[in-house]
C-alpha cells in the first residue's frame, strides 16, 4: 500500500501565540471516495480547538497492492498520524518572523535622469 499526499493547505490565524509551548486539541475527519477500487481518494481535515485556531487539509490517494483489502479504520489512523506530523511541521515553518532593515544594509545611490 502507498499513501500519497497531493495537496496540502493550512489557514493560520492573524496572530501568533506568545508562549513557547502550544497545547492544542485536534478535531479531525477523513472522507474517502472510490473505496471499491485500487486507488482510493481521501481528504483529511484537521481543526485545532482553543487559543490558536487552525484549519489544515490534505488531499491524497491510497494505492492498494494487488489483492490488498482497504481497511478504513487502519488507513485512517496512518493518515492521521502522518497528517499531524505534517501539520506541526507547517506550523513551525510558517510562523511569523520580523526583519528590520536599516538604511546601512541597502545604501541609496543617486542615478541621474538619462532622458
Amino acid at each position: 500500500m502507498k499513501i500519497c499526499m497531493r495537496k496540502i493547505g493550512l489557514i493560520r490565524p492573524d496572530f501568533n501565540p506568545r508562549n513557547s509551548s502550544l497545547n492544542m486539541d485536534i478535531d479531525w475527519s477523513v472522507e474517502y471516495t472510490n473505496t471499491d477500487q485500487d486507488i482510493v481518494n481521501f481528504d483529511i481535515i484537521l481543526k485545532s480547538c482553543g487559543d490558536f485556531p487552525l484549519n489544515f487539509k490534505i488531499e491524497g490517494i491510497v494505492m492498494l497492492d494487488l489483492f490488498e483489502e482497504f481497511v478504513q479504520d487502519d488507513v485512517s489512523q496512518i493518515i492521521f498520524h502522518h497528517a499531524c506530523n505534517t501539520f506541526m511541521d507547517m506550523i513551525s515553518i510558517t510562523r511569523e518572523s520580523v526583519h528590520i532593515l536599516s538604511e546601512m544594509e541597502y545604501p541609496v545611490e543617486y542615478i541621474p535622469n538619462t532622458s
